[in-house]
């Protein structure tokens, strides 16, 4: 309560009543000080004065001392010591004789001569201290001789009692004093401040939105420079709310508003808005992980860029609506459309994604970017923008998964399909906690000779209820939760384990294991192999590692750097899908690779389409030109293998030999297996 009643007085005073209690305090500060300060300063000149006194005082004594002593009436020196001594603080006076005798003092004087001694008396002319005393003698003449000596003796109040008592004094009259002028010191003040403080109140009074400058409004010189400071001070506190304003509503990439100010319209148009349809697009930058990493964050922000130019042009250029754009994720666009219909949106769409998908030169390097769409609408889809942004996010997911067309709508199949992967996502996290993913091993054969030279390790979901799900089903999700890493090196490291025991039954064979391009981004990918390979006891040369030609053309650099140190350790690097991924010779000779792996694509066409022999012969006559081994997936007919002995394929591998098979079964085939050559295998 009294620090509030302290703080309104405060504010009651007022400049004026401040400027004036300034004034006050400073001249109670620079009293104190001068008080303070004097007795420092004038110490020594105070003990020199009053040296002097004692020493004047003695030379009175003296000559009053002398005129009775001519008379020689003893009672008259009593008195005069009397007089002369009592009333000094601790004074003592004497009245000594040449030869040293006292002739008449008071009690303090005449202890003072004996405490003195006989030689002291005799000296002519002295003044000194002895402690807190102050004795001064001087000598009592008759016609220039001299008769005897005056000795005075006071001890006086210490300095700083004596300042004590005149601080207090004059502390009474100062209080008094400015009491008195108090009276007049205000007004005088808020005469003196009269302008500032109308200054004060303009300011105050004034209106947020009056941009003129207060340096306009006055031509008092005084005033003037003050109010051009003021002046440059909103100016530059402007400047940096605008600033703080940018970052915290704009994205700084793109320079379109970022998610909180996305969110906010969002949220006015649907949440508070009167129930007119909104349209909200997600727009989603594909693979952009890969882009980011293959060039670089300066350039992958180039992109964003461009893509968020590319979607206001197409916005600009789509008759029927205006459309609100903002950036709310690392690669992520909002679209905001109000008041459109079905239609619009759709052209919309259809105008981004093919300005989206023109090719980008950046430092050049010609880049080809694709987009997915995902839209919903409110109140129809939704009737928050919470759920209408979840909406639209399961949109996005169908129409990335969905082929040809990049852009999908909400509706209710879509809801119940969402809410299906949900759960499927779920589950495939416990399975992966509970160890429900297994290997599961195909043979590769030799197809010249038929003999048993390895198998491809596949992963396989068995279910507690013996149900067994496809990988096509399970690696997507697990990639997109990032679990594709950890389920990866369970796969490997059940492979290397079965094939190391294998071999230690005598039946050497190599074992190949899929990479997924997310294990190739995991920085511990290459300690992980080492540590599977040192945990199982295997060959190095006997693992090989299986990457899709579109994840390993992608960026054949990064690839060579993560796979030299494997391949020196004595790992073997296979292309998968060959064909697929519309490499060229150069990427693929920058690639430290040892196979070629044919898409089975191609060997399950080889009757059905007059391109697909063709595609086989010219893939094979690549890798015999480059010296290296091939695999030819998905053989299932005798035709197929037949037709691959004879364009020299390596190897082959499909159910024309056997189907994946678990570890225990794969063991009873390897025991049971004797070598046939290609035409020696029944249809």
């Amino acid at each position: 309560m009294p620090a509030k009643s302290v703080k309104r007085r405060g504010m009651k005073l007022g400049l004026a009543g401040r400027v004036a209690l300034i004034a006050c305090g400073t001249a109670v500060a620079a009293t104190l000080m001068q008080w303070v300060v004097t007795p420092v300063l004038l110490r020594s000149s105070f003990d020199r004065a009053r040296l002097q006194y004692s020493h004047d005082a003695a030379q009175q004594l003296a000559l009053l001392a002398g005129d009775d002593m001519q008379t020689g009436e003893g009672t008259d020196l009593e008195k005069l010591v009397e007089r002369m001594g009592n009333p000094l603080p601790g004074g003592g006076a004497a009245i000594v004789g040449v030869d040293g005798k006292i002739i008449a003092a008071n009690k303090s004087g005449a202890e003072l001569v004996r405490s003195l001694g006989p030689d002291r008396a005799h000296l002519r002319e002295v003044a000194f201290s002895r402690g807190e005393t102050r004795i001064g003698i001087a000598p009592i003449k008759q016609d220039s001789s001299v008769i005897g000596y005056a000795v005075l003796a006071m001890e006086p109040r210490s300095l700083i009692s004596t300042w004590i008592s005149i601080i207090i004094a004059n502390a009474l009259v100062f209080v008094l004093m400015l009491g008195v002028c108090s009276f007049f010191l205000l007004p005088l003040a808020r005469k003196a401040m009269r302008p500032v403080t109308d200054l004060e109140q303009r300011i105050r009074q004034r209106d947020a939105r009056d941009k003129s400058r207060l340096a306009d409004s006055s031509d008092d010189k005084v005033l003037k420079p003050l109010l051009a400071a003021i002046d440059g001070v909103h100016d530059r506190s402007e400047a940096a709310m605008r600033r703080a304003l940018a970052l915290a509503y704009a994205d700084p990439v793109t320079r379109l508003p970022n998610r909180l100010r996305f969110i906010s319209k969002l949220e006015a148009l649907v949440d508070k808005g009167q129930g007119e349809p909104v349209h909200l697009a997600i727009c989603d930058v594909d693979n952009f992980r890969k882009i980011n990493v293959t060039l670089g964050p300066r350039l992958a922000d180039a992109v964003l860029a461009t893509i968020a130019e590319r979607l206001r042009a197409a916005a600009s250029q789509t008759q029927g609506g205006s459309f609100f754009i903002g950036r709310i994720g690392a690669d992520q666009f909002g679209v905001i459309a109000p008041g459109i219909d079905h239609a619009t949106l759709k052209s919309f769409l259809s105008s981004a994604e093919q300005a989206v998908c023109d090719a980008y030169t950046l430092d050049g390097q010609s880049v080809r970017i694709t987009m997915s769409f995902g839209a919903a609408c409110a109140p129809g889809d939704a009737s928050t923008a919470t759920d209408l942004l979840k909406q639209a996010e399961i949109a996005l997911k169908e129409a990335k998964r969905a082929p040809g067309v990049r852009y999908a709508f909400f509706d209710q199949r879509l809801h119940d399909k969402a809410r299906a992967q949900q759960k499927l996502e779920a589950e495939v996290r416990e399975a992966i906690e509970r160890n429900e993913f297994v290997a599961v091993f195909q043979p590769k054969v030799r197809l010249e000779t038929g003999e048993l030279v390895g198998a491809e390790a596949l992963a396989r979901w068995r279910r507690p209820d013996g149900a067994v799900v496809s990988p096509g089903v399970f690696v997507p999700i697990a990639e997109e939760l990032g679990l594709i890493g950890r389920l990866g090196r369970s796969v490997m490291r059940d492979a290397c384990i079965a094939a190391a025991g294998w071999n230690k039954k005598g039946i050497v064979a190599s074992i190949a294991v899929n990479v997924s391009p997310y294990q190739f981004d995991e920085p511990d990918f290459i300690q992980s192999v080492y540590q599977v390979l040192d945990e199982s006891g295997l060959d190095p040369e006997l693992l090989e590692l299986e990457i899709t030609e579109s994840a390993a053309v992608s960026d054949p650099d990064r690839v060579a750097r993560i796979m030299w140190p494997l391949r020196n350790r004595g790992v073997r690097l296979a292309i998968d899908d060959f064909g697929t991924g519309h490499s060229n010779f150069a990427s693929i000779t920058r690639l430290p690779f040892d196979v070629f792996k044919i898409d089975q694509q191609f060997v399950r066409a080889l009757n059905t389409d007059p391109h697909a022999p063709a595609i086989v012969e010219m893939i094979l006559a690549m890798a015999e030109a480059l010296g290296q081994e091939t695999v030819a997936e998905g053989v299932e007919t005798k035709e197929q293998a037949d037709f691959l002995l004879r364009r020299a394929c390596t190897i082959g591998q499909g159910y024309y030999y056997s189907p994946p098979l678990p570890a225990e079964e794969f063991d009873l085939f390897v025991r049971s297996w004797r070598p046939r050559p290609a035409n020696r295998f029944a249809a």
